[in-house]
């Protein structure tokens, strides 16, 4: 029994390990799991994020993991909680809290600020 754990613990960590940086898919930027990428129209300046409290729980940051590196357009900056965070073209990148699925843009538009990076 011992074995088996330490191969299922084995197979988690390679899956885990080194997941793809977001990419293009369908016109829109997305994570490693499909799911659409969110910019917020009224970060004062680049490679800085104000969203907290709410707007980090309906938008919370696309977290870089710590293998992640910095691509052309895509940067790594600190949240206010010392997290690495995906950001395209110095903008921060958020999930959006209320997309179920790959390919849902649920937060395109809201609040007039919130919209996916598309091609």
């Amino acid at each position: 029994m011992p074995r088996t754990r330490v191969v299922l613990l084995a197979v988690l960590i390679s899956t885990q390990a080194g997941a793809a940086p977001p990419h293009m898919s369908d016109g829109m930027l997305v994570d490693d799991h499909g799911m659409t990428l969110y910019a917020f129209a009224g970060h004062g300046s680049p490679d800085a994020t104000a969203c907290e409290g709410d707007c980090e729980r309906n938008f919370p940051p696309a977290i870089a993991d710590p293998s992640d590196k910095p691509t052309a357009r895509l940067s790594i900056i600190k949240t206010a909680k010392g997290e690495r965070q995906w950001a395209y073209q110095g903008r921060p990148l958020h999930h959006g809290r209320m997309d179920k699925k790959p390919g849902d843009h649920q937060g395109d538009g809201l609040n007039g600020a919130w919209y996916p990076i598309r091609q």
